[in-house]
């Protein structure tokens, strides 16, 4: 049900929220404190776990990696784009000819 629960969470969404705005005000041991008085069941662990960092936009790789590979031996052969500095795969090209690299 959207708005009540999330897939394969133990909690409500409305709960997580609470949880969430807990652990920012307060931390982590002072925030369970807070939770135990509330009565709500919550470590310091899983309130740290709701905290998240601000999320990073894409950026352009600084290095970028190039390499053939063969999708079956022999017949067909792709690209593979890489951020090297990343170690994640950026792009696959469906062929290994310099027009499709170049756009």
């Amino acid at each position: 049900m959207p708005g009540l629960s999330a897939r394969y969470r133990r909690s409500s969404t409305g709960l997580s929220d609470w949880l969430r705005s807990i652990a920012v005000d307060r931390g982590g041991r002072p925030a369970v404190r807070l939770c135990r008085r509330l009565r709500l069941t919550a470590g310091r662990t899983r309130l740290l776990r709701l905290l998240t960092g601000p999320a990073v936009a894409d950026r352009a790789p600084r290095v970028l990696g190039v390499d053939e590979f063969a999708f079956r031996k022999g017949c067909t052969y792709g690209t593979v784009l890489a951020d090297v500095g990343a170690g994640r795969i950026v792009d696959v090209l469906p062929d290994r000819t310099s027009e499709t690299f170049a756009a």
